[in-house]
């Protein structure tokens, strides 16, 4: 009986126009980009987890962190993220076979919880779905983000997503597509207005606070513990909570008839 593989890409960079080398700031003695994919392996679900930086020379660091770490590793375009994930995937199956689902993860997501990763996983071995998300529409905090695609949709994308936004953001063109079968997890409350996502220094200031009050190695906190401390502590809310949720997707978008 063959395994059915489900592989965790996580789309890293040192590059950002906001907070340059975010994925390597530290949180509690350890970068961002390793609590991201510790986070991600204490979820059950997927069974590989891979970072797929660019092939631009600030992101050696990263190759060399992953080496490091014995995390597999692809390098591909900077912008045509969609291409990159498409590479990810060939290079995982040439040592793991068949890859049938992607789960997607983005860099600067350090409080993103297993347990979410899991459930949106699971909605997609035990539907006939092509794309499960929680983020279309989202109702989980911004930085809890997770999208699972079958490979052959990814592929499909892949072939046929012309627009550089489509292609920078890997998945808009699947969520638009009709034809493709797809559904979203909704959190009970809609919680989609909380900023736990990491891409300015309030960012950073407030996901600090979060580690320092929370952080408990080895154990893992998970959102639960997070409206906890919200509750307890609510001026930290304050601290980002004036920045708009998907301005990167946003300016994109503007971009799109420029190019």
């Amino acid at each position: 009986m063959r395994i059915l593989i489900t592989a965790a890409i996580i789309q890293a960079r040192m590059g950002s126009t906001r907070l340059p080398g975010k994925v390597v700031k530290d949180l509690c003695g350890k970068p961002v980009l390793w609590h991201v994919i510790h986070r991600v392996q204490q979820a059950s679900l997927p069974n590989i987890t891979l970072v797929a930086t660019t092939t631009n020379p600030e992101d050696d660091v990263i190759e060399s962190f992953c080496h490091a770490w014995d995390i597999p590793v692809f390098r591909g375009e900077e912008n045509d993220v969609l291409r990159r994930f498409c590479g990810s995937v060939a290079f995982l199956e040439k040592s793991y076979g068949p890859i049938e689902y992607i789960v997607r993860v983005t860099a600067d997501c350090p409080l993103i919880d297993p347990q979410v990763i899991d459930s949106v996983v699971a909605e997609m071995l035990s539907g006939n779905y092509d794309y499960v998300s929680n983020v279309d529409p989202p109702t989980f905090p911004d930085g809890l983000d997770v999208e699972v695609i079958t490979r052959d949709v990814l592929l499909e994308a892949d072939e046929k997503a012309m627009l550089p936004s489509d292609r920078e953001h890997v998945t808009p063109f699947i969520r638009m597509n009709p034809v493709i079968r797809k559904t979203t997890i909704r959190n009970p409350e809609d919680l989609s207005h909380l900023r736990w996502t990491l891409d300015t220094q309030e960012d950073y200031t407030f996901i600090s606070e979060i580690y320092g009050d929370l952080h408990c190695p080895p154990e893992i906190f998970l959102m639960t513990d997070i409206l906890n401390l919200l509750a307890r502590k609510p001026e930290l809310q304050k601290i980002n909570s004036h920045i708009s949720r998907n301005q990167g997707y946003e300016k994109s978008l503007s971009q799109d008839h420029t190019r």
